[in-house]
């Protein structure tokens, strides 16, 4: 009657040879590892963008206010002569600095390494391996 209980798959599993057994545990050994390693990459850049983030904002932000001061003061100094030559000269430089502060922002995205490219790499690497290359 307990022979019966049993569900064919507990059944093929305890009845696999053990080295198909042992190849299985190494597998979900391996992807487990892969995937711990994947969460802690992952993890890694999460909070270094984040940080990145929050330091550009607070920057740009001190930057963009010390330049609309020193645009008032330059426009409160020309008011009697030049107020027009100020105003344009300022936004001239805001738009310039909008302008560079993109560019920067784009060359760092660029050259900043993908999410999970340590993971991806262990695991080429892993594939070649089973594949029978050394």
């Amino acid at each position: 009657m307990d022979t019966a209980a049993k569900t064919p798959a507990s059944t093929a599993a305890h009845d696999a040879p053990p080295a198909l057994r042992g190849l299985f545990a190494a597998f979900l050994e391996a992807l487990r590892t892969r995937l711990d390693l994947a969460a802690v990459e992952l993890e890694i850049h999460m909070l270094g963008l984040v940080r990145l983030l929050l330091w550009v904002l607070a920057a740009l932000a001190f930057v963009l206010l010390g330049l609309a001061f020193a645009l008032v003061a330059l426009v409160v100094a020309l008011w009697d002569t030049h107020r027009m030559l100020a105003l344009l000269g300022g936004s001239v430089l805001f738009i310039v600095v909008g302008l560079v502060l993109g560019w920067l922002g784009v060359r760092s995205a660029r050259g900043r390494p993908g999410f999970l490219d340590g993971s991806l790499q262990q695991l080429a690497e892993d594939q070649r391996r089973a594949g029978g290359q050394s």
